[in-house]
């Protein structure tokens, strides 16, 4: 058997050979190699070739966060994937760590009390603390994210195709000069193109002017958006790992009844995450009625009845069954359903702590949010109160959006638009408008004369109307009603709330145009002077540059700009 089975791979080895030698004889190419393609786009076509062409050319567009990395191709609405860069993810073959009682992943409950900031910062990529941040370490993990995304989820070459790149407007040179030098040494890029994050989150609106309300991991970015260009930025270190941390301090105390450190976390991250995610919510703000009578229409009109007072404290006052801290998959612990709603009050809304005492960074959300609507002009602030958007992890939580909004409407109802406030600014506002009151003219008793225009005969004004009204053309007036009808006026000056897809699927809309972003960075021009070889942008006006000849205003072709980022 072994023979005869042999014999016949040599057999089809001669003829394999000379039939190769009798093409080559002949002047005929040999059969080619078959290749496989990746058709990247979900609007192309497999049984075009012109199809199958394009999908070769779709940009791959990452988004870079905090924690996750989101990856996959233009002119998809989704990503094909979200990587983290827990324990978890980055231990290596036989590492059996995860599987040992106290360790940092371990599946059980941590038996040992850990510092708040060891207890996070284990699960994040970066830290826009630059003091004791090890950028060579980000460099390791940036490069195992990438080569996992590619060999795992993308399925193609990397440096094969248009590299996007998605990341917070606010970013330490430092770290983005790691993020470009790990991708450009590790692969061929041929260039890289930056965008974003909260133009993105607008693009993915379908609006030109928004203010975009970032509740990030870190910390929190409110950014004004006009015309596809940022005005106003502002920030607070209130988001979603302080939220995290205090929740683990909260169940830390829930499942021990032993007196500790107050900042030592002893629960599990991922439970602690899913106990944030499921159970957390935010109580509207006492005393108010809703933000505007449009809104409060907008829900009579879908028959959503809200719930009465007593419903309320009556919801308040139950209890809610969760999981033990301390022994997730056996016990449960009963908690009051208005405990759950303490870490968002008091890391998101600084609850019971004066504004006077709080640091510039360290703003509560509304106050964040009115703050930046008084930097912005009149005419750019009325485009963007009523173009709101929330994005990040925190805006998933349960009425959050409609008490920061809530929030928002009162501060503009007590303080109106003028950054100038306190108690003698008060009492001189108030003896003002009582000057103003007392200075009144008192009207005239004699009402009997006739006013200079009623002097005019009658039958002149009836001339006048009857000319006015034969002048009327039905063509023109049908037409200024077809153009009235088409050009509604936009929404401005109230406050409301925009959905968005998010910064993933801005940049994959942007990418899927073929227009030319503000940052291209080329390798080479990166290779040999790294951002030092980036010029300033020093068009504050928006004029576009000629697109044909690739110029930008005082460079030649191979100049390129940080934009926002520089």
């Amino acid at each position: 058997m072994t023979s005869g089975s042999t014999a016949y791979n040599l057999d089809d080895r001669r003829t394999s050979i000379s039939t190769s030698l009798r093409q080559s004889q002949s002047g005929r190419p040999s059969t080619p190699q078959h290749h496989l393609r990746s058709n990247n786009s979900s609007f192309a076509s497999t049984s075009s070739a012109s199809s199958s062409l394009r999908g070769e050319e779709d940009a791959i567009i990452f988004e870079f966060g905090s924690r996750w990395l989101r990856a996959g191709f233009e002119g998809d609405s989704t990503p094909t994937c979200v990587i983290g860069c827990g324990p978890e993810d980055s231990r290596r073959a036989g590492d059996y760590r995860g599987w040992l009682r106290g360790s940092l992943n371990a599946n059980t409950s941590r038996s040992r009390p850990i510092k708040a900031e060891e207890w996070t910062g284990a699960y994040e990529l970066w830290s826009m603390d630059m003091r004791n941040l090890d950028l060579g370490l980000v460099e390791d993990k940036i490069e195992r994210m990438f080569r996992e995304t590619y060999n795992k989820y993308l399925l193609t070459d990397a440096g094969t195709a248009r590299l996007v790149l998605v990341l917070p407007s606010i970013m330490p040179h430092p770290l983005l000069s790691s993020v470009l030098s790990t991708l450009f040494s590790r692969w061929r890029f041929p260039s890289i193109t930056l965008l974003p994050s909260p133009t993105m989150t607008a693009a993915a609106a379908g609006l030109r002017s928004a203010l975009v309300v970032d509740l990030g991991w870190a910390e929190t970015t409110i950014t004004g958006i006009y015309e596809y260009r940022e005005v106003a930025t502002k920030r607070s270190t209130r988001a979603m790992k302080s939220l995290l941390q205090e929740t683990g301090k909260f169940l830390s105390r829930l499942s021990s009844t032993s007196s500790g450190d107050a900042d030592e976390i002893s629960v599990d991250f991922g439970f602690c995450e899913e106990f944030v995610s499921r159970f957390l919510w935010c109580k509207p703000r006492a005393g108010t009625s809703g933000i505007s009578a449009q809104s409060q229409s907008m829900e009579t009109q879908e028959g959503d009845s809200e719930p009465t007072d007593q419903e309320s404290a009556a919801l308040l006052h139950q209890t809610v069954s969760i999981p033990s801290p301390s022994n997730p998959s056996a016990n449960y612990t009963e908690v009051p359903f208005s405990k759950l709603t303490e870490p968002v009050e008091k890391v998101l809304f600084a609850e019971g702590v004066a504004e006077c005492d709080l640091d510039d960074e360290e703003k509560p959300i509304a106050l964040l949010v009115y703050n930046t609507l008084l930097l912005l002009p009149p005419d750019v602030r009325g485009f963007c109160m009523s173009r709101i958007i929330f994005s990040g992890g925190g805006a998933n939580i349960p009425g959050i959006r409609q008490r920061i909004l809530t929030e928002v409407a009162f501060l503009v109802e007590k303080h109106g638009w003028s950054p100038v406030r306190g108690k003698v600014i008060e009492q001189q506002r108030q003896k003002l408008q009582d000057l103003r009151l007392s200075e009144r003219p008192i009207p005239a008793k004699n009402d009997k004369e006739t006013p200079p225009s009623s002097e005019s005969p009658t039958g002149q004004d009836d001339t006048e109307k009857r000319d006015s009204e034969e002048e009327i053309d039905p063509v023109e007036e049908k037409l200024r009603r077809m153009r009235d009808k088409d050009n509604k006026p936009p929404v401005q000056g109230i406050l409301r709330e925009v959905e968005s897809l998010g910064p993933w699927a801005g940049a994959s809309l942007v990418a899927g145009l073929k227009i030319r972003s503000l940052v291209e960075i080329e390798r080479e021009r990166f290779l040999q002077h790294g951002l030092a070889g980036a010029s300033r942008d020093l068009d504050a006006h928006g004029h576009v540059p000629d697109r044909r000849s690739g110029l930008r205003s005082g460079g030649d072709r191979s100049s390129w700009t940080l934009a926002g980022w520089g």
